[in-house]
């Protein structure tokens, strides 16, 4: 039985392949590249540009499939380190994490700090979902916590933000390790600032 590919798949594909092809032979250039803003602003334009077109196909209020306990794998790898050696880190790793607080401050009107006691007692849910790393991994795992939709409500996020940034305890290269999602992901419904992982 043959399958009958959709025209928009076939074209989203050959579009993907061409630019790999393409980026493959910039790779040897990428630091002269990146030190030019016209390059950034290049990108930065695609990159628009493709989520853009990703939620005008899955829509914006698509849902991650959700898998059964059977699905969950072994371990999830980590970025990084599973084991931080900041002496921060250290001292609260000691004691548990019980003096541990999420800080959300920036452009918010009412910024706050967390102990994870209180995070741990507000409402949680829980969802069986892949992780598709960035690095080119996927693992699919039992994640627990708070929608980060409800802490960004508690905080009163304002109209002029647009990204979250995440500071992590590991580091990457020269400092620490950081990630970022638009305003949209983060109060997406399957978002969370998840406290347990199977």
């Amino acid at each position: 039985m043959s399958e009958t590919k959709s025209p928009l798949i076939v074209t989203r594909r050959a579009l993907v392949g061409s630019l790999a092809v393409a980026s493959g032979g910039l790779l040897s250039g990428c630091d002269a590249l990146n030190a030019n803003q016209g390059w950034r602003d290049t990108l930065l334009l695609a990159e628009k540009g493709n989520m853009a077109l990703q939620r005008a196909i899955q829509g914006r209020e698509r849902m991650a499939r959700e898998y059964s306990p059977r699905d969950i794998g072994r371990s999830v790898p980590a970025n990084g380190t599973r084991a931080p050696t900041d002496a921060d880190y250290l001292k609260q790793a000691a004691t548990g994490f019980s003096d541990w607080t999420l800080a959300i401050d920036g452009l918010v009107e009412r910024p706050m700090r967390f102990a994870l006691g209180q995070i741990r007692s507000m409402p949680k849910q829980t969802q069986i979902t892949r992780h598709d790393c960035v690095e080119g991994w996927s693992a699919i795992g039992k994640w627990t916590g708070v929608n980060l939709a409800h802490l960004l409500d508690k905080v009163q996020v304002k109209d002029s933000a647009r990204y979250l940034v995440f500071h992590c305890a590991d580091t990457l290269r020269a400092g620490p390790y950081y990630e970022s999602i638009d305003m949209e992901d983060a109060r997406h419904p399957q978002t969370m600032m998840a406290w347990a992982l199977n």
